[in-house]
């Protein structure tokens, strides 16, 4: 577990240098900062601007901050970051982020009413990729804070942020299957083997080929291995599945030697329809392939209808 997560829940007031004990020395400090504020915990209950320049805050890398416990209104921030900040039980009210980033940040607890806020901005709020074990520990906190975005964006009509912290919410909650079967959670058992089949199996397929329904680039991925790896079966075994011509004499076909054309023809024929290859295969195994990949096929179609329609209609 990284040194960011080993902090993640400790909110001693002893690990900040300084302590900002009144809005004005919190606005007196980011006049003097060069970008960057690192270090401090913020103790008022509020931050809430009082003059109009004090409404934007442009630029500024928070580093190891604590905001909580503080409600946070009538801010708009543009391009600022935030890592290793803790905004446990804070609420943000009539807020705008505009390209910001959060990074191992703590929102336990955390509400959301009325606010501008992509939920993208916090695809790094436990990098799960480079912080698997991190993200799986932690996984049902997130899942409680992407449902409260999922819930702004609701109520604020942000459709397109819905669509974003449905994303998060379900790859968390596949998360949180791993969690619930593999540590053991204070108020509850661990989950049985057939209810976590059941349940982290279909989450994982959903993510892997189409991202939920809407991430293109996880069809494209997917399609492209498939059907790489199809070519090479048809390839190789392309006498033991005794494939034949149909109707139409083709140039490149020949029954007994593989050619790359001829591969490519079939194997497009098998995974999309979209073209008549007119090759057949006759024997068993040859037809238990083509099966197999034109169910690859209607599933890749089924996934790719869900990611046009959340797309593209509303």
């Amino acid at each position: 577990m990284t040194k960011e997560i080993k902090s993640f829940w400790d909110t001693a007031l002893t690990n900040y240098s300084r302590k900002i004990e009144t809005q004005k020395d919190f606005y007196d400090m980011m006049l003097s900062a060069d970008k960057g504020l690192k270090n401090f915990v913020y103790k008022p209950d509020t931050i809430e601007p009082i003059e109009k320049r004090e409404s934007r805050i442009v630029g500024i890398k928070f580093s190891n901050c604590s905001f909580a416990f503080t409600t946070i209104k009538n801010l708009d921030f543009h391009n600022c970051k935030f890592i290793n900040c803790k905004f446990n039980h804070s609420k943000f009210e009539n807020c705008n982020f505009h390209d910001c980033t959060f990074e191992y940040v703590n929102m336990y607890g955390c509400g959301i009413t009325n606010t501008y806020i992509d939920p993208n901005s916090f695809d790094a709020i436990i990098p799960n990729y480079t912080d698997f074990i991190g993200s799986i520990n932690n996984a049902n906190m997130c899942v409680k804070f992407f449902q409260i975005l999922l819930n702004n964006a609701i109520v604020t009509g942000q459709k397109e942020f819905e669509k974003n912290a449905d994303y998060h919410f379900k790859k968390w909650k596949g998360l949180n299957y791993l969690q619930k079967k593999f540590t053991k959670q204070p108020f509850s058992d661990k989950m049985n083997w057939w209810l976590f089949i059941k349940k982290f199996f279909p989450n994982f397929f959903q993510y892997l080929i189409t991202g939920y329904g809407y991430r293109v680039d996880n069809f494209i991925i997917t399609f492209f291995l498939g059907f790489i790896s199809f070519l090479y079966v048809n390839h190789t075994k392309w006498i033991e599945f005794a494939i034949s011509k149909r109707d139409v004499s083709l140039q490149s076909f020949d029954s007994k030697s593989a050619n790359i054309q001829s591969s490519i023809f079939y194997t497009l024929d098998a995974t999309t329809k979209l073209i008549d290859s007119q090759m057949q295969p006759t024997s068993n195994t040859g037809m238990i392939w083509l099966s197999i990949e034109g169910l690859f096929g209607f599933v890749l179609l089924s996934g790719l209808i869900t990611i046009i329609l959340n797309k593209f209609v509303k």
